[in-house]
């Protein structure tokens, strides 16, 4: 009796986490996708239903170029840690080891 009086109980508690969860990760992806965009779209339904202001053109060009920025680094970040290894790869069997040394230092 009392192990089906839990799982009732953990059964609605899951069915009210997963609705308050799914409602979280819509609203957070919502605000990722509208701050990439630009602007604040907001959704009818939505209970934090809010008007945002909109962006002049000076602060939406500073924003997306700063997102240039941080990809152009992560980008050339990744390829710098790549680069080495691969050239290691390509290599000939008997220099294989020293230019893996030499990528690596």
């Amino acid at each position: 009796m009392q192990d089906q009086h839990f799982m009732q109980q953990w059964n609605a508690g899951h069915d009210r986490f997963s609705e308050d969860f799914d409602h979280l990760a819509r609203k957070l992806l919502k605000a990722i996708g509208s701050g990439l965009r630009g602007g604040r779209h907001s959704d009818p339904g939505d209970k934090d239903n809010q008007v945002g202001r909109q962006e002049c053109p000076l602060a939406r060009r500073a924003r997306l170029t700063g997102i240039g920025i941080i990809a152009g680094v992560l980008a050339g970040s990744t390829l710098a840690m790549v680069a080495p290894l691969v050239t290691a790869l390509d290599c000939p069997q008997q220099a294989n080891e020293i230019c893996v040394r030499a990528a690596l230092a």
